[in-house]
C-alpha cells in the first residue's frame, strides 16, 4: 500500500513539475536548460505513472503487492519505454522522426529487455514476470 501512495504522490508532483515547466519556460528562448527541464520533468512524470500502472495491473492480475524483483522488473520495463518515448520525442522537436529512425529505436528497445530476460535464471519453477 505504501507503494502505492508513494509513486501516486511522486508522479502527481512530476506531473505538476512538468506543468508548471510548460507554463513558464519557453522552449525557444530558454535554449538548453528549458528543454532539458521539459524533458527530464516529462521523463520522471511518465516513468512514476508507469510504474504506478504496472504496480495496480499486477495487485489486480495477483491479488499480492509485487515483490522487490517484480518491482526492478517493472521498472526497467517502464524505463526503457519512457526513454524511448523521450528519444522519439526529441527527434521529433528536432524534424527529424520519420519512420526509419522508429523502427530500429523500437528493434533496439526490445532488443535491452529480451537481453535482460534472457538473463533471468528461474528460481523453483517460477516463471518470469
Amino acid at each position: 500500500m505504501a507503494a502505492f501512495i508513494t509513486l501516486g504522490t511522486g508522479s502527481l508532483v512530476a506531473w505538476g513539475a512538468w506543468g508548471y515547466v510548460l507554463a513558464n519556460f519557453d522552449p525557444f528562448a530558454g535554449g538548453w536548460t528549458a528543454k532539458a527541464l521539459f524533458y527530464a520533468s516529462l521523463a520522471l512524470a511518465l516513468l512514476g505513472t508507469l510504474m504506478l500502472g504496472l504496480l495496480f495491473w499486477h495487485f489486480k492480475r495477483t491479488g499480492i503487492i509485487a515483490a522487490k524483483s517484480d518491482l526492478g522488473v517493472m521498472f526497467r520495463q517502464a524505463l526503457l519505454f519512457v526513454g524511448f518515448v523521450i528519444v522519439i520525442l526529441n527527434l521529433a522537436g528536432a524534424r527529424l522522426l520519420r519512420w526509419w529512425n522508429i523502427v530500429p529505436l523500437i528493434l533496439l528497445t526490445v532488443s535491452i529487455e529480451l537481453f535482460f530476460h534472457s538473463l533471468y535464471r528461474p528460481r523453483h519453477g517460477t516463471p518470469p514476470a
